[in-house]
């Protein structure tokens, strides 16, 4: 039952938190979303599906539960742990600040935006999937995030 959730956990624990932290913006809440959602999976270790579109859909309801509760609060980004193994140092630091660039523009978005961007790019779901999350049809999220690509284009023209 444990091993079971240890490799879901170890499977989507990035994902998940990138998934939180773009939607609250502080890291210590990303955090706390991510356990919680977490701990929801080890009481649902029996259902059946799909179990990547369920953990962001259930971290998105524990945000917007929290949200409900407490005022939203911004802070520093987190610092970015995923650094390819390449040979060439300075390409490697070209396509991080590349990344960070990218990064912060989506950061800008409007919440939606964000979150459909976030969804697709980052956490690599279908657009079925992230139109579920977000409780759009995929028709709805493929035009969500198409607007979007467009806003995320217009601001990194010229920066990269």
């Amino acid at each position: 039952m444990y091993d079971g959730l240890e490799a879901l956990y170890r499977r989507h624990v990035g994902e998940v938190y990138l998934y939180a932290y773009s939607l609250c913006k502080n890291p210590d809440q990303a955090q706390d979303l991510v356990g919680e959602t977490f701990y929801r999976a080890l009481l649902s270790l029996e259902r059946e599906g799909e179990w990547k579109g369920w953990l962001f859909r259930v971290c998105r309801n524990l945000w917007v539960d929290s949200m409900r509760r407490r005022k939203f609060q911004t802070g520093e980004p987190p610092d970015p742990e995923r650094l390819a193994a390449e040979e060439d140092l300075l390409e490697d630091l070209i396509r991080e600040e590349r990344r960070r660039a990218v990064y912060r523009a989506v950061l800008e978005l409007s919440p939606a935006d964000r979150e459909a961007v976030t969804l697709h790019y980052y956490a690599g779901l279908p657009l079925r999937e992230v139109g579920a999350a977000m409780g759009l049809s995929p028709g709805a999220a493929r035009t969500l995030l198409c607007r979007a690509r467009q806003k995320l284009k217009t601001r990194l023209e010229g920066q990269l």
